[in-house]
């Protein structure tokens, strides 16, 4: 139609909202709320579009996806850092007398069978 801003035939007006959207889905916002968080975007729309919009992506989307890539952008930044780290902790292990390791096993073995 001309005139009319549209999205291409076959793509959703929902698709360029989609994060927000499951966004407010996996934080347990009712569908109402996410209708009026569209409207504010000016997009109007049926809460049964919504509810089919979710259903057809969520399994798509991974809403710890930004902290993973935080962490990972994080870790990049510093190695020397985390090999540090992880050198410290290998020595804190190999330091540690034999018996006293058999007995900290022995007794988390304990404590999980009771």
């Amino acid at each position: 139609m001309p005139g009319k801003e549209s999205t291409p035939p076959f793509q959703s007006k929902l698709t360029p909202y989609r994060n927000e959207i499951l966004k407010a889905w996996f934080r347990r916002q009712t569908l109402k709320e996410i209708q009026a968080m569209l409207q504010k975007h000016g997009v109007t729309i049926s809460l049964p579009g919504i509810s089919l919009f979710i259903k057809r992506h969520k399994n798509k989307y991974d809403p710890k996806a930004e902290l993973q890539k935080k962490r990972v952008q994080t870790a990049k930044a510093s190695p020397r850092k985390n090999r540090l780290l992880s050198y410290r902790r290998w020595r804190k292990v190999l330091v540690r007398d034999s018996s006293e390791v058999a007995r900290e096993y022995d007794r988390k073995r304990r404590s999980c069978r009771q």
